[in-house]
């Protein structure tokens, strides 16, 4: 990963002794301070020192870290003398904060460079702590224009019905929107409200709203096609964006023209930039807003956050020392039973003990692989000492090569970040397979698959009607398609997305399949697209849970009365 900020390495290692030493100092009288909390001259001196600190790192021009210490100086001066239970929750604060500074001090010069994002969780701790607002993820990006590069767009007649249109439209995306902040269906649900934003686009075409519509479902597709994370930050920005949708539907067409929040469209930009995504649609937002690729990803960020928040390089350094003398030690003892005679080993009950200490560590630092290896010696030792089997050279030739593996595991420990994704994942826990073992349900899930299949192939053969100018051909046997999905909607117990379904065919067969061509045909099947995808969406939510909430349906009812079918 590039270095992402300017960086001062000599300014910052000419003071860095200084300033950790500072730090430390200041840690300590607060932990001296939470010990006597009405000694009023240990808690100024932590003060001063964190003032200190701050004008230390404003010499230095150090971006996030200033800010962090501002915070942090904040944060102290409202603590008052004696015992009172909110100033356990503020020392508790000061406490991470003065683990995070040096370390992340120590990050800075050990890789010459500068990620002030990496801060932002936990200066954002110390302003919900003193209820001011969070800083968005975005807030080091620099970004000043969010006016995108024309786009060639024909205007559109607004549809007549703008605001039934846009009700029905908020609604998909609050309904998605609500599994999303319960986190379930998380990926579908993206996909929904995706899709009420591309419906938003088309219905404003043209205008400035709509190329916020465009940003925003493009950023949405984008979140659930590389599976990022979804914090709380994030979750507050769909709920902006449905805020935005509301005020779409009560004022209409008044706010077509209007520049939406930029604060809100450069929190979209950044997400977008961030995801890395080679999305076609991605990559033309990026180009339109003018924004180049980003040196990181948000897998690298949470690689470097989990770095930033584990051990420090002189606690590794320790650890590694510590280490490499146990080894040494029971290495001796393997070359004298090699040379003297394996019965030696029965006169060293340190070496099992050793070994096992070595062992526990590795594990808990989450090197799995040496530490079974070395476990597997173990077992060997524990039943040679027990039985007091003979052992041969080759025997404990094995046992010393293992050990070597181990040691030369530990000599790289040092430049290594021990939070680095390549930890193993230990004692995962296996999927349940109760629904494999049960013929119902796997008689259910395959229903299930069917049916998505069907509807499917109901969308690709809507989506070659359209783009073969409407030739019915194309659309044949999709009233057949239906029917099958209604059977298996009934056979499963789901009377509401049957009735659902009867209606889609009766859309089908009286109106696209009708011997005269509707005139407003594209309208029609975006809104009759609208219910099959919610009828998608329904699906999905059944093979979670077979009794999931119907609600979703109400989607594709509206949809359909839209069209003229009353389910």
């Amino acid at each position: 990963m590039s270095t992402t900020e300017t960086l001062n390495l000599a300014s910052l290692k000419m003071v860095h002794d200084e300033l950790v030493a500072t730090i430390e100092q200041s840690a300590v009288r607060l932990e001296q301070f939470a010990q006597d909390r009405n000694n009023g001259e240990l808690l100024q001196n932590c003060i001063d020192g964190i003032k200190q600190i701050r004008g230390i790192l404003s010499l230095i021009q150090l971006r996030g870290v200033d800010l962090l210490a501002d915070e942090l100086a904040t944060h102290i001066t409202d603590i008052t003398l004696g015992e009172d239970e909110k100033t356990d929750a503020k020392l508790e604060l000061l406490t991470a904060s003065f683990f995070i500074l040096p370390r992340y001090l120590e990050y800075c010069t050990q890789t010459a460079r500068s990620m002030a994002m990496l801060l932002i969780p936990h200066i954002n701790e110390l302003r919900l702590a003193r209820k001011a607002a969070p800083l968005p993820e975005s807030y080091f990006y620099s970004l000043n224009a969010f006016k995108p590069n024309p786009r060639l767009l024909n205007q559109q007649a607004l549809p007549e019905d703008l605001s039934a249109l846009v009700r029905r439209l908020r609604h998909m995306y609050q309904t998605a929107l609500l599994n999303v902040l319960k986190g379930v269906q998380v990926k579908a649900s993206l996909g929904m409200m995706t899709r009420a934003l591309q419906r938003l686009e088309t219905a404003s075409a043209g205008s400035a709203l709509s190329n916020f519509w465009w940003l925003a479902g493009t950023t949405l597709s984008v979140l659930a096609e590389k599976n990022m994370q979804l914090g709380k930050g994030r979750k507050m920005l769909f709920s902006a964006i449905e805020r935005e949708i509301k005020r779409f539907q009560f004022e209409g067409s008044a706010v077509l023209e209007r520049e939406v929040d930029p604060a809100l469209q450069k929190e979209l930009l950044y997400l977008l930039a961030l995801s890395n995504s080679d999305n076609e649609q991605a990559q033309a937002v990026l180009a339109a807003y003018g924004i180049g690729k980003l040196p990181y990803t948000e897998a690298e960020l949470a690689r470097e956050m989990e770095f930033l928040n584990g051990p420090s390089a002189n606690t590794i350094s320790s650890m590694v020392a510590v280490l490499t003398d146990e080894l040494h030690s029971t290495k001796n003892i393997l070359e004298r039973a090699a040379q003297s005679g394996a019965e030696l080993l029965t006169e060293s009950p340190e070496l099992l003990d050793t070994l096992k200490k070595v062992a526990d560590i590795l594990a808990i630092v989450g090197l799995v692989a040496p530490s079974n290896s070395l476990k597997q010696e173990i077992a060997k030792i524990t039943e040679w000492q027990t039985n007091h089997s003979p052992v041969s050279p080759d025997e404990l030739l094995v046992v010393a090569d293992t050990l070597l593996y181990v040691e030369s595991t530990i000599a790289g420990l040092s430049n290594a970040n021990l939070s680095d994704e390549k930890v193993a994942q230990i004692n995962a826990l296996s999927r349940d397979a109760a629904m494999a073992n049960n013929q119902i349900a796997e008689a259910e899930k395959i229903v299930i698959d069917e049916a998505e299949a069907g509807l499917v192939l109901v969308k690709r053969a809507l989506s070659a009607f359209a783009e073969s100018n409407y030739d019915k051909g194309h659309i044949r046997n999709i009233v057949g398609t239906l029917d099958s999905v209604r059977g298996g909607m009934f056979l499963l117990g789901l009377p509401r997305a049957a009735k659902v379904l009867a209606g889609c065919m009766r859309f089908v067969d009286e109106d696209l399949l009708a011997n005269e061509q509707h005139p407003a045909v594209q309208h029609l099947l975006e809104t009759f697209a609208d219910a099959v995808i919610s009828l998608e969406y329904y699906l999905d939510a059944i093979k979670l849970d077979k009794n999931a909430d119907t609600s979703v349906l109400q989607i594709a009812e509206e949809s359909l009365q839209a069209l003229g079918y009353k389910v």
